[in-house]
């Protein structure tokens, strides 16, 4: 079966590694999508964010004949489309996918594919199949939620199975053969199983990272040095091997699907929500730290995507933290190397004698803290 495939939102960080891996390929693909200005920079082959081994995928996909658009209405050409569009349980964000997918409704020619691959909540399948009957569309709907670590995208697409979410096993065959293509393992499962091992996912790494930054508040509450405590309980102990270290718990996946599934699944009192609660004073802690070791209203601040080595802000817990800081009065220089418009460390030495190292980048392990007070959020 031969493909042209349409990469709805496939401009976006979840969308155009998907799309470069499909045309790199052999598979014809067009990348749909309103933000003209990342169109412009991918046409270019310029990457239009950070991603392991980007430049070269994208230059490789141009060559082969990727094509771009901002036009709904290419996806006529095309046999599947994949929907890629980011989403929450916001209002404004249900009412954008809603939006989308009656458009894509109603361009999708007949005997295509639709591939769902946006985080949604549970039952949100199901009303896309309802939507498309309505419009008495002979269409295939299959949910593929994705599942990549930002930074390692192009590493995983091949690596990691992808869930199939189908209304039977003879639809789930018609899409494991685009899969079969691409050379990924594909596992069949329910709508409904897909909607939950999806939020499912990333709700149980939120509460992973979240759980460790409870026992950390506990510590520094009773004065207690949580690095020493963690250091000491994981040595020569493999049970505790992978425990993360405390830190915020941010980006544009982990706490927005942790909201969506407490919606979804009638959580509202549980043990996410309170989660929610200690990632706050976590922040809170930080704050009274500073306060209790810095010297002066003047900081410089290292850092400031959500995670290391990354340029994306989305959620960003030292974005955060740079704003309560400012509410207090607090001047704060930021050192923030993997984006524009930010100073270098070295140009700001004599600003302040406080550096809070809020987002690690591995460039910051070779910086001089010679007669610098330091605070590290987490404990790398």
């Amino acid at each position: 079966m031969k493909f042209k495939v349409a990469v709805v939102g496939g401009a976006g960080h979840i969308g155009l590694p998907l799309s470069c891996f499909i045309q790199n390929k052999g598979i014809q693909t067009i990348i749909i999508d309103k933000n003209v200005e990342a169109l412009s920079l991918i046409k270019q082959s310029i990457p239009p964010f950070t991603e392991k081994d980007f430049q070269s995928n994208l230059t490789n996909a141009n060559k082969a004949g990727l094509e771009v658009s901002s036009d709904i209405s290419d996806i006529k050409n095309c046999n599947l489309v994949i929907v890629t569009l980011g989403t929450s349980s916001k209002k404004e964000d249900k009412e954008l996918f809603e939006g989308v997918i009656s458009d894509v409704l109603r361009e999708i020619k007949n005997e295509s594919v639709l591939l769902l691959r946006s985080t949604v909540e549970k039952g949100m399948v199901e009303n896309v199949v309802k939507e498309s009957n309505e419009q008495s569309k002979n269409i295939l709907i299959a949910y593929c939620p994705e599942r990549l670590a930002e930074g390692f995208a192009f590493e995983e697409i091949e690596l990691l199975p992808q869930i199939v979410g189908c209304k039977n096993e003879i639809e789930y065959k018609k899409v494991k053969s685009f899969f079969d293509l691409l050379k990924i393992e594909t596992i069949y499962v329910s709508y409904s199983e897909a909607e939950f091992i999806k939020l499912f996912l990333n709700t149980y790494r939120y509460s992973q990272f979240s759980l460790v930054n409870y026992f950390s508040n506990i510590a520094k509450n009773n004065s207690i040095d949580f690095k020493k405590i963690l250091d000491l309980a994981k040595q020569d102990y493999p049970r505790l091997n992978g425990i993360p270290d405390p830190g915020f718990v941010g980006g544009p996946c982990l706490i927005k699907d942790s909201k969506t599934f407490i919606n979804s699944y009638g959580d509202q009192d549980g043990i996410i929500e309170k989660l929610h609660i200690t990632n706050e004073e976590f922040i809170n802690l930080i704050v009274l730290e500073i306060g209790e070791k810095f010297e002066g209203k003047k900081i410089i601040q290292l850092g400031l995507t959500f995670k290391p080595n990354s340029d994306d802000l989305r959620d960003s817990q030292s974005l955060v933290l740079n704003n309560i800081l400012k509410k207090l009065n607090y001047e704060v220089e930021i050192v923030e190397p993997n984006l524009k418009g930010y100073k270098n460390y070295k140009d700001i030495l004599s600003f302040s004698k406080n550096v809070l190292i809020s987002t690690f980048h591995d460039e910051f392990k070779d910086y001089n803290f010679d007669g610098k007070k330091v605070i590290v959020v987490g404990n790398k």
